[in-house]
């Protein structure tokens, strides 16, 4: 699978994702890869009304996605969508070249810490970021494509969560 943007965003599909991410990455198709996603139907409507008509959408649980991702020999330009780090650490290692991860937005929630405004971590996300930075993986927070990167770890550690 050609993967031209990788994202991280507990929304999946919003405005950002159709105006600005689906351009950047002249996606042709989007997959969310997301468990909670795959098995609600109202969510799957949402999804479906928010993606623009011209791009192909697949939405499947992590397993469906690691197959898909790892198997397919499609070469359509695709970006890929996981809610969360969790999710992106779980289905890596079928992405072949990868070195970066854009992270849209991870919310506000009780038992989160705040590292930028549109980025709150739990101690499973410091974990997952840890990990695929272990696995030479960039991970880099942008919420559009021209907005500056920066990168989760440095961040992670200025606020001296690892």
């Amino acid at each position: 699978m050609n993967i031209s943007v990788f994202r991280i965003d507990d929304r999946l599909i919003h405005g950002q994702i159709v105006t600005a991410w689906v351009n950047y990455a002249d996606a042709r198709q989007i997959v969310v890869a997301d468990d909670k996603a795959s098995k609600d139907e109202f969510q799957k409507t949402l999804l479906k009304m928010a993606t623009p008509k011209s791009v192909e959408l697949h939405i499947l649980n992590l397993e469906e996605a690691f197959k898909m991702i790892s198997e397919g020999d499609d070469t359509k330009k695709t970006l890929l969508l996981v809610r969360g780090p969790k999710e992106a650490l779980a289905i890596v290692d079928a992405c072949k070249n990868l070195k970066s991860i854009n992270v849209g937005n991870l919310n506000m929630k009780k038992g989160k810490t705040k590292v930028l405004g549109n980025l709150w971590v739990e101690a499973s996300d410091i974990t997952a970021f840890d990990a695929l930075s272990k696995k030479g993986i960039l991970t880099e927070v942008r919420a559009v494509p021209n907005d500056r990167s920066l990168d989760v770890i440095e961040l992670l550690k200025k606020e001296k969560l690892i």
